[in-house]
């Protein structure tokens, strides 16, 4: 697979420097089939088509929810760490990683739009 560095010269190479799609292959060392795959797409992305299960997090995700939703509504001195939410959750049965549960946390955190300071 090409980086996306590597894609953008590919097509740097062919519709501005006009050469052929074999002398790039040639040039970079990877397959034409490539090169012709990186001119025929505009951009280079990753799609998912089907949304995939949480096994660990999809449980504890309203848990997750809640405790951050309370956390925000306390003052300063009396809030948690997210570290200390996780241990609360593990307590609770929750078997996943800190850095699974801080992405998750993350990600509501910004749903709800909360820690989100205007500049």
């Amino acid at each position: 697979m090409i980086g996306k560095i590597q894609y953008n010269y590919i097509r740097f190479l062919y519709f501005n420097k006009h050469k052929s799609q074999r002398a790039i292959a040639k040039e970079m060392g990877i397959h034409r089939a490539t090169v012709k795959k990186a001119i025929k797409n505009p951009e280079q992305k990753y799609h998912m088509n089907v949304d995939r299960d949480k096994p660990v997090n999809g449980d504890f995700e309203k848990r997750i929810k809640h405790l951050l939703e309370y956390n925000s509504k306390q003052p300063k001195n009396q809030k948690l760490t997210k570290r200390r939410i996780y241990e609360i959750i593990c307590e609770e049965g929750y078997k996943g990683s800190y850095s699974s549960f801080t992405y998750q946390a993350r990600k509501i955190e910004e749903k709800l739009g909360i820690n989100q300071k205007e500049g």
